[in-house]
């Protein structure tokens, strides 16, 4: 099941991330690092924005959907949702005074206020909607929510920033267009209602009772996934974050497209078990997706700390090239460490209900990951920062494992691990032994090559697998033609 639906949401999972890719590469010729910096810090700070809006309300319409329980139910949670995408908008302008202010007080004007606040508000919608399309398997109108905010944004941007001007505030009205018109698209798919006619408390009190603590765990979160940009940019300013902006979010994004290409079915299918009383039918799932996280990230990590070098020269911007080449194969390594746990271990915690490990996890992720990066920035430089959160996220990857074990019977996957690296390991020698690509041509079929070692090494591995899979596939053809 995990599989199947893993492969319905492939389109989402990865023309988004793809997109969200090349859209960074091109921006390095585009902005300046302080507006590249900003840039970044903008986007951050929204979905701390969305964390306090909407999250509470999101995380309860995917775990607790009523839409299969009748007319007037859904009716009465379509009101109160619009209610709450309404508070979300001033939310939304509230936030924007206050990151303007915090970011650039020097463009602390209504219409770069408005600018921000616009985005802030379509990002968070967009974002409930998405987790709402998740909820109601609505897979056309999740991946429609998904992908059409980074492919327009990338076209709007592309002509605000050559026609208009080169800078952050330009990107993210360019980004916000695109997300409005995303929600406008998807919306009709999985139901709205425009304006509230009446406010079901009952809901909002089990939205609230279910979706607040887990906001305040969320909240952790965002500080432990973001501390690192506003540690940097406090310490060596907005210009010098912009440099180091480019290979940090390259890093970090090339991992998330790797776990988001498994993690978003695993969830809801692991939450539906739940709800009908299979507990161990749950666990096998997220253990499964524990074993296709590792298979995607495993490769992605160790495949871009081999190319980067090349990679940089042949896309980077000259600016940002150097600090690039020095910290892109460890910041994707911190990321996938964080997002093993986040994406696993963690999901085990909201799954049961134990909120109060997952906010140890991430309580132990924040001080360490502050303290180290902060340390490793004052004694080492960008490398000392980077090295110092995947320390943290090592840390509480650590603690969140032992939890899970320990107190509530996870099993991880260890055979499919030993066998991820050990296809990993055959890629990598592999890439080893190419010369270092000259061109873009190059570049590409290097990484066909590393692709295509690593599918036939995990072809073997699996190879009992594999050929039940295809032998069901026949027998299904064959009974079909029959």
């Amino acid at each position: 099941m995990l599989i199947r639906q893993t492969i319905r949401y492939l389109p989402a999972q990865l023309l988004s991330p793809a997109f969200q890719l090349l859209s960074m590469v091109v921006w390095t010729y585009f902005l300046p690092p302080a507006e590249m910096g900003s840039y970044v810090l903008i986007t951050a700070t929204q979905e701390f924005a969305y964390l306090i809006a909407l999250s509470w309300f999101s995380v309860y319409a995917l775990r607790f959907m009523p839409f299969e329980r009748g007319r007037a139910e859904r009716s009465a949670f379509l009101h109160t949702e619009a209610a709450v995408i309404f508070l979300s908008v001033a939310i939304s302008l509230v936030a924007a005074v206050i990151t303007v202010a915090i970011i650039d007080v020097t463009h602390l004007t209504w219409q770069t206020v408005l600018v921000v606040a616009f985005f802030f508000a379509t990002r968070g919608i967009n974002t409930h909607y998405s987790e709402r399309a998740r909820a109601q398997s609505n897979i056309l109108a999740y991946t429609l929510l998904q992908i059409l905010g980074p492919i327009l944004g990338f076209g709007i941007g592309l002509a605000l920033l050559t026609w208009w001007q080169p800078t952050s505030e330009a990107l993210i009205l360019a980004y916000g267009a695109a997300q409005f018109i995303a929600n406008l698209v998807a919306a009709p798919m999985i139901g709205i209602a425009i304006l509230p006619r009446r406010i079901e408390a009952a809901i909002l009190r089990a939205a609230f009772a279910y979706g607040g603590p887990i906001l305040i765990l969320y909240g952790l979160g965002w500080i432990a996934e973001n501390n690192f940009r506003y540690v940097v940019g406090h310490i060596s300013g907005a210009a010098a974050f912009g440099l180091m902006a480019v290979g940090w979010g390259l890093g970090r994004r090339c991992a998330s497209f790797g776990a988001m290409l498994v993690a978003a079915a695993a969830f809801p299918i692991a939450a539906r078990l739940l709800n009908e009383g299979r507990r161990a039918e749950a666990l096998q799932q997220l253990a499964t997706n524990a074993a296709l996280l590792i298979g995607v990230m495993a490769p992605t990590v160790v495949g871009i700390a081999m190319i980067s070098t090349p990679a940089t020269d042949l896309l980077i911007a000259e600016p940002y090239r150097e600090m690039t080449k020095t910290i892109l194969g460890l910041s994707a390594l911190a990321a996938a460490i964080r997002f093993l746990h986040v994406h696993v271990s963690d999901q085990i915690f909201i799954l049961e209900k134990r909120l109060s490990y997952a906010g140890i996890v991430d309580i132990v992720e924040i001080v360490a990951a502050v303290v180290l990066t902060t340390a490793g920035l004052l004694l080492f430089g960008p490398i000392g920062a980077v090295v110092g959160t995947a320390l943290g996220s090592t840390a509480a990857a650590a603690v969140s494992m032992y939890l899970a074990m320990r107190r509530l019977d996870f099993v991880p996957p260890v055979l499919d691990i030993v066998k991820v690296m050990a296809a990993t390991s055959v890629m990598a020698l592999g890439l080893a032994l190419v010369p270092t690509a000259r061109s873009v041509t190059g570049l590409v079929l290097t990484i066909l090559l590393g692709m295509g070692l690593y599918a036939i090494a995990i072809l073997v591995a699996y190879g009992g697998e594999a050929r039940t899979i295809l032998r069901r596939r026949l027998d299904r053809r064959a009974q079909a033609a029959a």
